[in-house]
């Protein structure tokens, strides 16, 4: 049998946008729902090194796990569950809809996130966060002076090469297979620099004994090995943005939602946040929105008392 539950807001996604906009909003005194559909893009990050107060770094899942503990200590409520359903009614409240249950809502938060579009190679996960990486602002600094690959075949591919020349001198192009667009347009440059372009197809990561998930080299089909210490992957994302196009929200050409400075979105009262924004990928930047989504959504909500004219 269905039941339905109301809240003032409910909240997709339980990544670092999606928690740090229940605390707020449950500090507010607002009743908070946040759904927790599974282990996203930050639970499978062993350190974060750039994140203000951990100088050691702090893993993903112990981020994730401190943030909702955080936000339940403030009275917001977590369901692991996907969703399956996002409606507006014609009373502008939400309907949002489990395999076990209907939730109701003032407000709807899409802190859905994205997926990385992973380079095809059988043992990626073993080195995934650790020594490949998908962000170069966000892991540049893991870069320096190490053997370095990046992996891809777009022109994003030689722009990122270049500019991991910043933090180290080798550097190679490994396309596993696929021609690299833009390379005659941009071979004096990667000559000039010495970075090598390598199109064999690529069989495995090669790993350091003992080392979890320390690269040391890849291997190519053809048998040859290049030395590499990290990699960089530049295949890009994919928007989780299917609940948004179930709203009509308003989605660009990349399926990122399109979000206002208050992160509110195309539709009246659904707001996003985080990763499935067009906005950087950094977990401050996730965290930052999603306390700015949690300001504009009690501001929505506050009521305006009249001054009396008695």
């Amino acid at each position: 049998m269905t039941v339905s539950v109301r809240f003032d807001i409910i909240v997709v996604g339980s990544g670092a946008a999606g928690l740090a906009t229940a605390i707020q909003l449950a500090r507010y005194n607002h009743s908070v729902l946040v759904f927790d559909g599974g282990d996203g893009r930050t639970s499978w990050v062993p350190k974060y090194h750039n994140y203000l107060g951990f100088p050691q770094g702090i893993s993903g899942k112990e981020l994730l796990r401190v943030g909702r503990e955080q936000a339940q200590n403030y009275g917001a409520e977590i369901v692991k569950s996907q969703v399956l359903k996002a409606e507006k009614k014609d009373n502008e409240e939400f309907v949002v809809t489990t395999s076990s249950a209907e939730y109701i809502s003032r407000r709807l938060v899409l802190a859905t996130g994205l997926e990385d579009n992973q380079p095809d190679i059988t043992n990626k996960f073993d080195f995934a966060g650790r020594t490949l990486h998908y962000c170069l602002d966000c892991n540049g600094y893991e870069f320096i002076g190490q053997k370095s690959a990046v992996l891809g075949h777009s022109k994003k591919t030689i722009y990122n090469a270049l500019e991991l020349l910043n933090y180290t001198h080798q550097v190679c192009i490994v396309t596993n297979g696929l021609p690299l667009d833009g390379y005659h347009e941009y071979e004096n440059l990667l000559r000039e620099y010495h970075i090598d372009v390598l199109t064999e197809l690529v069989e495995r990561f090669i790993g350091k004994a003992g080392e979890k998930g320390r690269m040391q080299a890849l291997r190519f089909t053809d048998g040859s090995v290049r030395e590499v210490d990290v990699a960089l992957s530049t295949y890009g994302v994919k928007a989780n943005n299917q609940l948004a196009q179930s709203l009509n929200v308003e989605c660009n050409e990349s399926g990122h939602v399109v979000v206002n400075e208050q992160m509110e979105t195309s539709v009246p009262h659904v707001y996003a946040a985080g990763d499935i924004i067009n906005k950087t990928q950094m977990l401050v930047f996730a965290t930052c929105e999603g306390i700015r989504a949690a300001m504009s959504i009690h501001r929505s909500l506050a009521v305006k008392r009249q001054p009396s004219t008695s």
